[in-house]
């Protein structure tokens, strides 16, 4: 009989992420919008054809990318 190992609970996560964008950031949403895969919603609420990010600013202006949906290529 194998014995069950308990895990730790996992720890939570923030619902967004606060403070600086960090130079690493800034790079990667930059190559999403250079490449399609990230822009803001259209009128209906829907994302373009072949973007996978949402851009959103947060309370504090910085642009954020929250990915919506995965692209299978």
């Amino acid at each position: 009989m194998v014995k069950q190992r308990k895990r730790k609970p996992a720890a939570p996560r923030p619902s967004s992420p606060r403070g600086p964008q960090s130079p690493a950031e800034k790079a990667y949403v930059d190559s999403l919008i250079a490449n399609g895969q990230a822009a803001r919603p259209l009128a209906d609420g829907t994302l373009p054809p072949g973007a996978t990010h949402e851009l959103v600013e947060d309370e504090n202006g910085v642009m954020r990318a929250v990915r919506r949906r995965f692209s299978a290529l």
